[in-house]
């Protein structure tokens, strides 16, 4: 599993007139945003693997928030990785249905709890008509949080922290890496996810000229069919898909490359029949940019940072998305 990573722990002055700012992209498998507070010169990176499960647990780890017109209580992060079912790329709608706690947090880990939060946030979608407005109108408005205290701990008090979103602006995955590419021609932007591999053919311009996202098409859904094919039987004793991802985004190209080209090749087979044969260069983006032998089945070039690639170039371009909506 992919680790957390955070800042030391900032500070914003965080009013509604001076906010932070958040560009997100809500993985399936991890989360990964920029942050910049008020007044900072920079953003900041925290990432954490995408878990969210709702538990009867009570103490500092856990998250408590107001889920219509109920108090609930949750874990996040890799504190929810061993609850089953708790995983974001489950199903379609998990990113969509947990947006809001993965949000929350991001900013606890950027924030700690002792500062009361306003943002505005620029988040990534696979398609912003059919999970755009959703997530949207999730995030925006007042989220009050509660940081239960450790029961078991002398003097542990609990902990409230109000984060407050003005504006969330949804953004296409895989969309803007053009901006840093710097392309030359009409190229196709492949963005293999957690969950989803998402073609999208742009001019230099930015312009969308075909655009198809295909689910179970990412490392988890190959990672599924390696596991169940068993393609890497003879490397664990317990053959399941985090065992799996773990070892193939880990290890040399050339220890699994031959061993998966079949469950690579039948991953990839609708994405490939989308994108045809038109001579356009083709860019690998994404967390599956490291699955080995991926790219080169896809005769695509894997970018510099393919993870942080798209929130980085929506980053770089924040102020004019802020400014147009």
């Amino acid at each position: 599993m992919q680790t957390a990573t955070k800042p030391k722990t900032l500070k914003t002055e965080s009013t509604p007139q001076c906010k932070t700012l958040v560009v997100i992209d809500l993985g399936n498998g991890q989360v990964k945003a920029l942050i910049k507070p008020y007044g900072a010169a920079k953003f900041w990176p925290v990432s954490f693997p995408s878990y969210v499960a709702k538990t009867e647990q009570s103490h500092s780890d856990c998250l408590r928030i107001l889920n219509a017109k109920a108090l609930e209580t949750y874990l996040v992060g890799d504190r929810a990785a061993s609850i089953p079912l708790s995983h974001t790329g489950r199903d379609e709608s998990g990113k969509a249905a947990n947006a809001k706690l993965l949000l929350i947090h991001t900013l606890r880990l950027a924030f700690g709890t002792a500062q009361n939060i306003h943002c505005d946030v620029i988040f990534t979608s696979p398609s912003n008509k059919a999970y755009g407005s959703e997530i949207s109108a999730q995030l925006t408005g007042v989220h009050p949080v509660t940081i239960p205290a450790d029961s078991d701990v002398i003097g542990s008090e609990a902990q409230t922290f109000t984060v407050v979103v003005h504006r969330a602006i949804a953004q296409l995955e895989g969309h803007y890496a053009f901006n840093s590419l710097r392309l030359k021609k009409d190229s196709w932007l492949i963005d293999c996810g957690n969950r989803t591999m998402i073609a999208t053919k742009v001019a230099p311009s930015g312009r969308i000229l075909k655009r198809q996202y295909f689910g179970g098409a990412g490392v988890r859904g190959l990672a599924e069919r390696i596991t169940a094919r068993e393609s890497l039987a003879a490397e664990f004793k317990e053959h399941t898909p985090e065992k799996v991802i773990g070892f193939i985004l880990s290890k040399p190209p050339a220890t699994v490359s031959d061993a998966i080209a079949a469950d690579v090749s039948a991953t990839t087979a609708e994405a490939l029949a989308f994108i045809g044969n038109d001579g356009a260069p083709r860019f690998l983006i994404g967390g599956g940019a490291g699955v080995p032998g991926l790219a080169e089945h896809l005769s695509a070039k894997p970018a510099k940072n393919p993870q942080w690639l798209n929130i980085q170039s929506l980053a770089d371009i924040s102020a004019q998305i802020l400014g147009a909506s």
